[in-house]
């Protein structure tokens, strides 16, 4: 009974770690697309004079 629970503790910590890593990508991932826009948003303006 207690390897079981020793699992159960392992994949509540794996489970947490992976949340923390995806939510750290994700964020990094975001913040990487908004200035790939903007320096495309930029390269493309078009020149109005």
């Amino acid at each position: 009974m207690p390897e079981i629970f020793e699992v159960v503790l392992w994949c509540a910590a794996l489970a947490t770690w992976l949340m923390l890593l995806f939510a750290l990508v994700s964020k990094t991932l975001k913040q990487l697309s908004k200035s790939i826009r903007r320096a495309i948003e930029e390269a493309f303006k078009p020149d109005l004079k």
